[in-house]
C-alpha cells in the first residue's frame, strides 16, 4: 500500500504510519492518512461534543506515553528552550510520538532494515509551534493541521541587555542585568 506524497513528510516509505495527534486535530476536524494516537491529556483538553464526537469518528486510540519517553521529552524541550511554553498535554504527547518511533527504530532493527517486514513511521500532527521545533530536534516528523509549519529549527537562549552576552540563570553573571529570552535560528 502507497500513499501519495505528503509536502512535509514521504508516505512512500514506511508503509504503516502512526499518526500521533495534539488536540489540533479534533479542533480543526482533519484527519491526516495513518493510524491515530492521542493521549489522555488531549481527550481531557477537548470540551464540546463536536471535538469529543471526532476523537470517536477518526477511530483514534487513547494511550498513555512510557516514563522512559516522557524524560526524553522533557530534556529534549529543556535543551530547545520550549519547556516554559509546552503544556502537560504538549509534553504527554511529544512523549508518545518518541515513543513509537523508538519502537519503530527498534522493529526496523529486528528486521534486518527490511522495510517491507512490518515497517512502520511516526508523525506529529500538531501546530503548537513549540512542539514542532521540539519534535524536529529530535529527528521526528510533524504534520500541522491548520497552520503553516514552523521554517526553522529554533533554540531560546538568555541573552543580556546590558552587555549582550548569552548565559543561563535570572541574571547576567557579568553585569547583573536581568535575563531576557530570544529565539536564535539552529544553522
Amino acid at each position: 500500500m502507497v500513499r501519495e506524497k505528503s509536502k512535509y513528510y514521504n508516505f512512500q516509505e514506511p508503509l504503516h504510519v502512526y499518526v500521533v495527534a495534539d488536540a489540533s486535530v479534533f479542533i480543526w476536524g482533519k484527519r491526516p492518512e495513518g493510524q491515530l494516537i492521542t493521549v489522555p491529556a488531549v481527550e481531557a483538553e477537548l470540551k464540546d461534543i463536536r471535538t469529543k464526537s471526532l476523537l470517536a469518528i477518526f477511530e483514534a486510540q487513547v494511550c498513555s506515553p512510557t516514563t522512559q519517553a516522557r524524560r526524553t521529552a522533557e530534556r529534549a524541550a529543556e535543551e530547545t528552550g520550549d519547556i516554559r511554553s509546552l503544556s502537560p498535554a504538549d509534553l504527554e504527547v511529544l512523549a508518545l510520538a518518541v515513543q513509537y518511533h523508538a519502537d519503530g527504530a527498534i522493529r526496523a532493527a529486528n528486521n534486518d532494515g527490511n522495510p517491507e517486514k512490518g515497517a512502520s513511521g511516526v508523525v506529529l500532527a500538531t501546530d503548537d509551534y513549540a512542539l514542532q521545533n521540539v519534535a524536529l530536534h529530535l529527528g521526528l516528523k510533524i504534520e500541522p493541521i491548520g497552520q503553516p509549519r514552523i521554517k526553522r529549527r529554533l533554540m531560546h537562549v538568555q541573552r543580556c541587555r546590558g552587555c549582550g552576552s548569552s548565559f543561563e540563570g535570572e541574571a547576567c553573571p557579568d553585569c547583573g542585568t536581568p535575563a531576557q529570552t530570544k529565539k536564535r535560528c539552529k544553522r
